[in-house]
Order: structure tokens, then sequence, then C-alpha cells
């Protein structure tokens, strides 16, 4: 996951890379502001104070929004202890290195008109400028984690209890008709509950391993709901490897057969499909039911996916519920990244 000075999560590719200069320069620019008013009221001119407090600013910017992009992920893979100490060393290698390189540039593009101290003092404020900037990251990306596992946590409590009982009541049945199938419910029911536990607490999961589970719960329902539901699973598997948040595509699979499915009489079917473009991913699930709206029905359970997804991912990530020719369609977009990034 590629993510900005501030730990703002954005999307990859040439675009990302622009916003990010772009962003990091008028942060930059906002951050001098200030910093040139207090070396005005110390007698230097507004003009050639604001140009030395861009120079800083811009220098020890421009290095700590590219060393976030770069180690920032690696951090995150260590004890939130170390994360810390790694994070603050590295805004205070950062400080320092553009602190000086900002001295030599100040001296070569002013002049006479520069001040230069002593490099110690220079190095000081840099130091000082890059760890505040390190604390506000760190306080964003902490309450940013703080909204994303409480999400997690209501999703996996969320889990329908009538599917629950209704599975259970179904194996219930084939204990004595038909073992083999109990078992085979049984075991696909606890790999469905042990993902839901497990899962989120690793960040990423591949869509390959998101699709079994979403396998493993349509054949629970077909097993429940027998000749009434047909399913398909059609996704390049090219696209298998990439990584989206746990538990993003069996919600919608689980409305599409609550309120496409279950109370329809006759048979339905539910399909998920996957491709590319332009570096997005889109999975779509859509089923057969009579193609009413749903906002009212599924607005939570959306909302709560797309939420999770664009504090993942970004502007690029996105679910969008479509009905058209009495089908049901609800659309996850979100770009290529590397499951564990």
């Amino acid at each position: 996951m590629l993510t900005d000075a501030f730990g703002i999560e954005v999307d990859s590719g040439r675009r990302h890379y622009l916003r990010l200069a772009a962003r990091t320069f008028v942060l930059d620019q906002l951050l001098a502001l200030p910093i040139a008013l207090i070396m005005t009221s110390a007698g230097l001119p507004f003009l050639t104070s604001y140009l030395i407090a861009s120079i800083y600013s811009q220098s020890i910017g421009v290095l700590c929004a590219t060393a976030t992009s770069m180690l920032l992920p690696r951090l995150d893979r260590q004890t939130s202890g170390r994360s810390l100490a790694g994070v603050m060393a590295l805004y205070f290698a950062c400080g320092v290195a553009g602190a000086e390189l900002a001295r030599r540039l100040c001296a070569v593009l002013i002049g006479s008109g520069f001040d230069p101290n002593p490099a110690y003092v220079s190095w000081a404020i840099g130091a000082t400028m890059a760890l505040l900037v390190g604390v506000v990251l760190t306080t964003v990306r902490h309450l940013r984690a703080r909204a994303v596992s409480r999400e997690l946590d209501a999703l996996q409590s969320r889990i329908n209890p009538h599917f629950l009982f209704n599975t259970l009541n179904s194996i219930a049945a084939l204990i004595r008709e038909d073992p083999a199938r109990a078992e085979s419910m049984t075991l696909r029911l606890s790999s469905l509950f042990r993902y839901t536990l497990t899962a989120p607490k690793r960040g990423l999961v591949t869509l390959d391993e998101e699709l079994a589970i979403v396998e493993g719960y349509l054949a629970i329902e077909q097993e429940r709901l027998g000749e009434r539901l047909t399913w398909t699973i059609d996704v390049d598997p090219a696209l298998r490897r990439w990584g989206l948040p746990a538990l993003t595509l069996q919600p919608l699979v689980e409305n599409a057969i609550k309120h496409g499915i279950a109370p329809v009489v006759g048979a339905g079917s539910v399909r998920v499909r996957g491709w590319s473009d332009g570096g997005v991913v889109h999975i779509a699930v859509t089923d057969s039911g009579p193609g009413q709206s749903r906002e009212q029905g599924t607005g939570e359970g959306l909302d709560n996916v797309r939420r999770r997804l664009r504090a993942t991912f970004g502007a690029r990530a996105d679910v969008r519920l479509s009905t058209a020719s009495g089908a049901t369609e609800a659309t996850v977009m979100f770009p290529m990244v590397e499951a564990g990034s």
C-alpha cells in the first residue's frame, strides 16, 4: 500500500506520484508561511524570510514524503513499538538531511543575505520540524487504523444469525440422511467462521482467498436452498493474486441471496465475475432477483464495504449498486495492490 507523508493511503501509478508531489508542495508552502512570519518578526525582510523558509520546508518535506512512500510499508510489518521508533528515526534523519541540503541551497541562492549559522542549529530546526510531522503522521494513521478496526469488528459480528441457524438445522437434518454432505457443510461452515475471525487481522488478503470463502458460502446456501439457487464464479486467474480487505465480497453475496434469491418463488442465480480496467480490479456480484431498488435494504452493508475500501485504497476504490433487466448487480472496484503490502 502506498502512503503519503501524512499517512493517507493513495493508489499507485503515475497519477499517484503527481498527486503526492502536488500535495507535498502545497503543504510544505503552508508550513513555510508561519516560519517566515516568525523570521520577519526578528528583523528579516518578509520575502527573504519566506524564501528561506520555503527552501527548508520543501527540502525536508520532499525527503520525508519520498522516504515514507518507500519505507513505511516495511515499518508497518514490525511490532507497534518498533514501527513507531522506526517512523520517528526516519523523520529525524530526513529532517537533519533536509536541513543540511537547505542550508547549502540558501547559501548559494541567497548569498550574503543568508546567515548560515552553525550547522547543528539548522539540523536541530530541521529535525524538530520533521518530528512534528512524524507525530502528525502517526496520530492520523492510528486514528484511521482504529476506524477500520471498528468497521471490521462490526462486520465480523454481523454474519447473519439466521444463516447460521438455518445452516445448523440443515446439517442436523442431513446427519442421518447423508452424513457425508453433513460433514462437508460442517467443514465449510467452520472454514467460513475461521476466516471471519482471523483473516481481517492480516490486512490485505488475496482475491483468491476471498473467492474461496465466497465459494464455500455459496455452496452452503445451495445445500439449504437446493434447486432454488445456482451460482457461478468467473474471475480471471491473473487477478486472483491482488489484495483486498478480508470480507469484502461475502457481504455482497449474502445480500444477493437474502434480497434477490430467498424472497423469490422459483429458481434464481448468483454470478460473480471479475475483470480489470486501467489498473483497477472490478468484481461484480449479480443476482437474478426482481431488480427493484435495494438501497434501503442493503445500504448499510454497502456503506460498510465502501468505507473499508476507501480507508485502504483511497478514492479509486468504490462499491456501486445497479439494477437492470430484472437483475441487481453490486460492483466492487479497487486498485491492483499486492496482498500483504
